[in-house]
């Protein structure tokens, strides 16, 4: 849980993996419901693995062992896209230009373009354990 925003704004997270939040205002009259949001929609579900921000862009990546690598917008705070893969990543690096995405697994490297509506692998690299 954290006041944000001049403490303005207070937001939590579930133990679902959702992030909320509500206008905080000291001057609230007790009859004024209060209104959760979500920060985000389509949150993970499970432990977020890595993270990286894009150089030229406001992107964020992230992984997570809910199977899936989402791209966020922080400015409009808005997820731009996401895949969910056949196993749980664990690492993930934008190129600077933000048009590539690197996604570590436990046996593999994907080298991954970053779509209009999807990611799309171009190469895949074992890893010998």
């Amino acid at each position: 849980m954290a006041l944000l925003q001049k403490e303005e704004v207070l937001a939590f997270g579930l133990s679902d993996g959702s992030l909320l939040h509500f206008a905080f205002n000291f001057d609230r009259t007790s009859d004024e419901p209060i209104r959760f949001e979500p920060v985000v929609q389509s949150f993970h579900t499970a432990e977020v693995t890595g993270l990286d921000i894009c150089v030229r862009k406001s992107l964020v990546a992230t992984c997570s062992l809910d199977r899936t690598v989402k791209i966020w917008n922080f400015k409009e705070i808005s997820l731009e896209n996401d895949k969910q893969f056949d196993e749980p990543a664990y690492s993930v690096a934008f190129h600077p230009s933000g048009f590539h995405l690197v996604v570590g697994f436990a046996d593999k490297i994907r080298m991954i373009n970053i779509l209009m509506n999807d990611l799309v692998t171009y190469k895949e690299i074992p890893i010998k354990v």
